[in-house]
């Protein structure tokens, strides 16, 4: 199963930087938004989730980023984190594919290294709060990322994403079982 959510996060880091013309936008409220329709489309069942978030630093020493505010040591890089949490066979899994684009952010902009924990840029976990990073939901930034995701892309674009990601998965699929 978690090699499924993988692919389906992979299909969707593509079609967000084909869409952006290989720049890394796959902010996260763009994408925790699109993955959780792309999802729900596929007859998985998803939802948007906004909170905050921390990912702890390379150098480690209990030092964290975070997007919001966290109760932790450390930096905060941002006001909130937006990810798409699925539930299959009545197990819940964080799906947050955006931190491929942020931990290349972080580490430019910042010149903060992050711990090596995730694997491509994509978390999929079912613990959302662990050493490596911490995962709050916080239903009052919604709002927030709801009117930041407007900002970054017009319908159009979310849906040309959607339906880009979702076609490559049923073709995928298909060619799986042929």
């Amino acid at each position: 199963m978690i090699n499924n959510l993988y692919n389906i996060a992979e299909e969707l880091q593509r079609a967000i930087e084909h869409e952006s013309n290989n720049q890394a936008v796959g902010t996260c409220y763009l994408s925790g938004h699109c993955l959780t329709m792309v999802f729900n489309q596929l007859g998985v069942k998803a939802r948007k989730v906004s909170g905050k978030l921390a990912i702890l630093k390379k150098n480690g020493k209990s030092k964290y980023v975070y997007y919001g505010r966290a109760p932790l040591k450390g930096q905060q890089i941002g006001v909130y984190h937006t990810w798409c949490e699925v539930t299959v066979n009545d197990i819940k899994y964080i799906v947050d594919t955006s931190l491929k684009a942020n931990l290349n952010f972080i580490q430019t902009a910042f010149r903060i290294k992050i711990h090596p924990m995730v694997e491509k840029g994509i978390m999929i976990t079912e613990i959302p709060k662990t050493y490596y990073y911490k995962y709050f939901e916080d239903k009052s930034l919604e709002k927030e990322s709801e009117k930041s995701l407007r900002t970054l892309a017009t319908n159009e674009q979310i849906n040309r994403i959607i339906n880009r990601t979702v076609n490559n998965v049923k073709n995928s699929n298909h060619k799986k079982s042929a």
